[in-house]
Formats: structure tokens, sequence, C-alpha cells
């Protein structure tokens, strides 16, 4: 019998982060300063370089990732640079220095950081890292920076800088939290740097240029608007200092080598009219609803919206409410009538590109990717995936509830990022029925693979929607995407056959596969039928347990589709064995009567 395939994922500059390593089984912490820790090194005597990212997820530590022996990145980017060495043996690390004094189990216990710093664990190294705010530095925030009025930004200690202050050239150091200025020679700039019609001078001794801004504006480049405590409409142009969330986390530098493919200022086009720059202050670059920025969380880059006010906020935009209900198809408006914003199938793009074709592995999503992903929790142990298409109603795989569980066993939540991890941008719901096709037999649970599963209400609504949780698009049941047309699936299943656990939300782009490839007795043969399509063959990902019943999302003209339903499939990510979903096209017609069925009268 198939085995039941359910998503294999083969295969940023932190602000004021510092890491302290400690050998042994506890951390010990003393009052007294601390010495520089020695480096963690290859077999080849290279250095690791901490934090790095791979896969999308951000690692602390060496890892056994694609290889049984521990290796670490030789950049802070591996997904980017492909840089790698293998970790020194333990025994053969230098030395790290630390004190006596006192001896915690846990590495935070106790506050370790300083001024207001988050300390964080980092895994199998009995060591910790401190987030500083921004205004404090050092492996334990115990430095304090200095805040340059005229720059509007921070320096750290021992930073140097030019500014312009009370018509008068200066020459500024940051000492011990206190800005020391004396004045210098200066002549005028052989061309001028300085935006909005800024002055420029040239400081001799340093050949630095330096910039008087007109009262209007303000930064190292005349670039900053007086705006800086609040934003107007949306915040396109807001260059506040504000560098903290909603939940309080800390941004990270736009400039940040742990970012790839989001956007940052190496990848989007004309970054600093956009506000992008060398540091960490929200920004709204992609004309968001407010400012934002990214951040890490669960070792992922995440984003989130910032703690800044508005100025103004108009009563049509704060009070208007966006409809979850899902047209069946999506039909081209006439030539008469203005085009609807659609208000299913559009995720949050908070990176530049998700579905290339060079795709050969999953990584990480980022929240808002795939709003319309719900984690189903089945009794104690059982886990399935599926996708919103209403405020009321999901579609997954049939297979997933064969037993019949009971409906007070089952959990849905939207919105969730890591596995089984809930926070403010979930939602979590009851069950009220799922409904099976008529053609469903537990017997043969691979065919008409197709379950409906309706919620039950909270406070006389379903599911409401948010920048991180929508509903995806049905696609009319004419609707086809032709072989190879490149998809997306997500879930957060197995990164490999034999793994166990799961993960944070994985995607990948898999190209869909011709009827007759999947057909073929060396693939599949007749297992396959009208109601089901391959995809995944020639280095794409593939689909593994825990992944069952989330999409396969097909985007037109930047809406997404549930094309298909992860399904069934031999292993996972097997040469020659793609991944089988169900065709969701040829359901549309039984979705629509199900969900606009009355309820029968009590």
């Amino acid at each position: 019998m198939m085995a039941y395939l359910i998503l294999l994922f083969l295969p940023c500059v932190l602000s004021a982060r510092a890491r302290i390593l400690v050998p042994g089984f506890e951390l010990s912490i003393s009052q007294e300063p601390y010495r520089e820790s020695r480096k963690v090194l290859t077999t080849t005597g290279k250095e690791c370089k901490f934090p790095f990212r791979q896969g999308g997820r951000i690692h602390h530590h060496c890892i056994t990732i694609l290889s049984s022996r521990p290796w670490c990145s030789l950049t802070h980017n591996f997904d980017r640079d492909r840089q790698f060495g293998f970790c020194a043996p333990e025994k053969t690390q230098p030395d790290v220095f630390v004190h006596t004094s006192r001896r915690i189990p846990n590495p935070c216990q106790g506050t370790p950081c300083q001024n207001g710093g988050v300390c964080t664990p980092i895994p199998h190294r009995y060591s910790f890292e401190c987030s500083c705010a921004e205004n404090f530095t050092g492996k334990l925030c115990e430095q304090k920076k200095c805040y340059e009025t005229v720059h509007l930004r921070h320096y750290d200690s021992g930073e140097s800088w030019g500014r312009i202050h009370l018509r008068n050239v200066e020459q500024c150091t940051c000492m011990a939290g206190e800005i020391e200025c004396e004045r210098v020679r200066y002549t005028t700039c052989r061309s001028n740097p300085c935006k909005n019609d800024g002055t420029c001078r040239l400081i001799m001794a340093t050949g630095k240029e330096v910039c008087s801004c007109r009262s209007a504006y303000s930064g190292p480049d005349c670039s900053f608007e007086p705006e800086t405590e609040c934003y107007k409409n949306r915040g396109t142009g807001y260059r506040g200092l504000v560098g903290t969330t909603l939940s309080g986390a800390l941004c990270l530098p736009w400039n940040s080598d742990l970012l790839y493919d989001e956007l940052h200022v190496g990848t989007v086009v004309a970054s600093s009219f956009r506000g992008l720059g060398e540091h960490a202050y929200c920004r709204n670059p992609d004309g968001d609803k407010k400012p934002w920025c990214y951040t890490l969380k669960d070792s992922a880059i995440s984003w989130e919206y910032c703690d800044v006010p508005s100025c103004v906020m108009s009563v049509s935009s704060s009070r208007r409410i966006i409809p979850l209900n899902v047209p069946p198809s999506v039909k081209k408006p006439n030539s008469d009538e203005p085009a609807k914003k659609p208000v299913c199938g559009k995720k949050h793009k908070k990176r530049l590109s998700i579905a290339r074709g060079r795709i050969m592995g999953g990584k990480s999503a980022l929240p808002g990717t795939h709003p319309w992903m719900a984690a189903i929790y089945i009794g104690q142990s059982d886990f399935c995936a599926g996708s919103l298409i209403a405020s009321c109603w999901v579609v997954s795989a049939a297979h997933c509830f064969f037993r019949n569980p009971l409906k007070s066993q089952l959990r849905v939540v939207f919105g969730q990022h890591g596995f089984n991890v809930t926070g403010p941008n979930t939602r979590t719901f009851g069950v009220e029925d799922y409904i099976f096709p008529k053609q469903f037999s537990v017997f043969n649970p691979t065919l008409h693979d197709i379950v409906l599963i309706k919620l039950k209400k909270e406070d006389g609504h379903c599911v409401r929607r948010t920048p991180f949780i929508s509903p995806i698009c049905l696609p009319d049941k004419s609707v086809t995407f032709p072989d190879d047309y490149c998809c997306i699936i997500s879930g957060w299943g197995h990164m490999h056959e034999k793994a166990n656990g799961y993960n944070t939300l994985q995607e990948g782009g898999v190209r869909l596969i011709p009827h007759e490839t999947c057909r073929k007795p060396d693939v599949y043969g007749n297992h396959v039928t009208a109601d089901m399509f391959c995809a995944g063959l020639n280095g794409c990902v593939d689909a593994c347990q825990g992944d069952s019943g989330g999409p396969l999302a097909c985007a037109r003209n930047d809406v997404s589709f549930l094309y298909g339903i992860i399904s069934w499939g031999e292993g996972c990510g097997r040469s020659g064995k793609p991944g089988v979903y169900t065709k969701v096209v040829n359901y549309i017609d039984w979705i629509n009567s199900v969900i606009r069925r009355k309820p029968k009268a009590s």
C-alpha cells in the first residue's frame, strides 16, 4: 500500500547582539568584567561566523543539518554564499575564559543582560546572548551609546563622526556614553552629497564630508524628514527612530547580512528614498498599512508592525471591514466596471520573490506569506494542515480524518508560524463538523482525498481577516494551469523521510508534471486517477509526514489559487517519485454546494 505523505524541505546584522560561549554543563556568571571569548574554528582553522543563515533559519552554533558531521558557515549567510567548514572537535577548540563566582543552571537566570537587554539561551552550548536596546551595546549591554541629535542616530563608544552644529564644523567622539566635540578647520566640498538642498563642508584633517541641513530636514545626509515621533497616512515617509515592534522585539538593521531575498538595502531599488539604510529603525518601504521591521523570532526571520503612533487616521480606513466570503470563481470584470480588489489569495509580501524556479529545497516562510494556512491538531498526537477558503470553512485531506475523530478532539489554528506555537498573530477555533464527499471511502483513502471542515464560531464570528490570516481563492472549475508551471507548497512537516518532530512553516516551489508522466509504470501507474495530479520532479521540493492536507497554491496575476491538496506519495523526496495532490478544480461544485447549504431547522 502506498505510504501517505503528509513537505520535505531539504535543504539579519543583529542590533547590539552579543554571544557568550561557556563550556560545561552550567554557566558561570560574575559581576567582574568579561574577557573576550575565543572563536569557534573549523578543521582547517577558519573561523565560524555566528549567527548564520541556512535554509531560512538562523543558527548560533555548529549544526548537523545535511551532514552527520557538525559544520558551520564561514559567512553570516550560507544561503547566499555557500561557504562552510566542518567544526573542529570540542577538545581542539581554544579555551574559553569564564568567571566562577556564581553558578546557575539556566544561562538567562538572574538577568545577566543589563539596561533592559533581552537574554536568549543558545541551545546545546550552555551560553547566551544579549539583545540590547538601541541606546546600549556591549556583551551584557553595559555600555551606553551616544545619541547625536543632529544626525538622529546612536554612536558606539569610541566611534567618531563629523557634524555642523550652531554653524561650527566639529569632530565628535563618543566617550563612555558622552559626546566630546572640538571645532576643526574645513573647506568647501568639491561636490555636494547632501540631500534636500543641504550645504556640504569638508573636514580638512580627516577628508570627511559633513552636511548642514535646512531646518525641515536632518540626518547625516539631510535625508530625514522632521516627522520623527509619529507618521501620517501609511507612514511611507516615516524617518523616525523607533526601533521596536508592538510586542517589544528589537528590529534588525536593514543592511543585515542575515536578510536574504527580503526587502532590504541590497534588494530594493532606490532604497535610500524608501528610508532604508545602515540602521535598525522602523520603515514602510513596501507601502504596508504602517511602519514595520524585520525581527528574529524562534531562530527565524520574522516581521512585525512597529509601536509608532499615527498622526492622522481617517474614519473610513479605521472602520473598514473586508468580508471573508470567497466567490466560487474569479471572473473578469466588465470593461465598464471598475476592477475590485480581491478578498482572497493575497499574501503579505515581505521578500522580493518566493516562487522562483531555481528553488531546489524549501526554506522557512515569513509570517503572512501563506495567510490561508491552517494547522489542524487531531487528538494528542496526529497533525495535518489545511487551507482557509471562507470565514468558517477549511479544506484539508480526507485521509487525515479516516478514523472519524471526535469533533471535540479537533483544534484548528490560523496565523501559526512555529509548530504548535501560539502568539498575538494566531487564532484558534474548534470544529463544528467535517464533511467528506460521498465517493470517499476509508477503505481506499487516496481516492477523493478531500474534506471540508466547518469551524465553530467565537463570539458569533469565525475567522476575521488580518495581515497574517486570510483565505486563498478557489479556482473556477474550468481553470487549468499548464504543465511545468511552478506552484508553491507549504507546511510544518518533517524535513526528511526519517525525521522526527515538526518545524517552523516551510515553503518551496514545485512544477506541475504531465498526467501521462505520472501514470507511467515506473512512477505511479494507474494509482493516479483523473482526480489527482503530480508535482515536484527534477530537483524540486517534496511533501512529507505532517504536511497532508496543506495547499499547493498556483498564482496568476499575483492572486493565489488552491489548485491542489497534499495527499500521498511514495516516501519523501525519492528520485522519480513525485508528490501526488488532490485536483481541487474537480470538486468545486461539491465545495460550493456544501458551503452554501442552508442549516437544517432544529
